[in-house]
């Protein structure tokens, strides 16, 4: 596809971005297997009879779309792949929400902490889903070096922001914590 040559570094970044976000996902999903079947379950949303396949197919899904996203193959599928997840992992997290069920784990598995769900979390889904669209806009390889390690390096910043946001998301505040103790307690 023929766009104005500055986008190709900023999709090329894009695609690295979401490309190490599905990866790192993947790989937290498949370390832990057994875990992330029970994090399918909670979410409800399953006849009972598919949480144990959705749970075995979501990480090759998540692992295929970052490698192809990585190396830029098979253009537009993986874009438009990593779109259609992401909202509908989006999606799940605001019925559960909507449902009143923040307590559940996301099952994102992007940061060190457990990340209970949050519409922070939908936003950062809808907000990956949409930087994922503009990615659409160009499957140009950058011409020169220099410019093409600009991109990859561009998103692998991006992805250690997202990463730092992650951990900060997943504490929770002293006045939270201080707040659901003293509710509990009151009779």
């Amino acid at each position: 596809m023929n766009a104005h040559p500055a986008i190709a570094p900023f999709a090329l970044a894009i695609r690295t971005l979401v490309s190490l976000v599905f990866l790192l996902a993947a790989y937290g999903k498949l370390r832990h297997w057994v875990p992330f079947q029970g994090i399918v379950a909670n979410y409800r949303l399953l006849p009972d009879a598919l949480v144990v396949p959705a749970a075995y197919l979501i990480p090759p899904a998540e692992l295929l779309l970052g490698a192809t996203l990585l190396f830029g193959l098979a253009f537009p599928w993986p874009e438009l792949g990593a779109v259609a997840l992401l909202l509908l992992f989006a999606l799940a997290m605001g019925i559960n929400l909507g449902r009143g069920r923040r307590h559940i784990d996301c099952g994102c598995f992007q940061s060190a902490l457990k990340q209970t769900l949050s519409w922070t979390l939908v936003m950062r889904n809808v907000v990956l889903a949409s930087l994922a669209g503009v990615a659409l806009l160009s499957n140009d390889v950058p011409d020169d070096l220099l410019t093409l390690m600009n991109g990859y390096l561009a998103g692998v910043l991006l992805f250690i922001i997202l990463q730092a946001l992650g951990i900060l998301w997943g504490i929770s505040p002293a006045w939270r914590r201080t707040a659901r103790g003293t509710a509990g307690a009151v009779s």
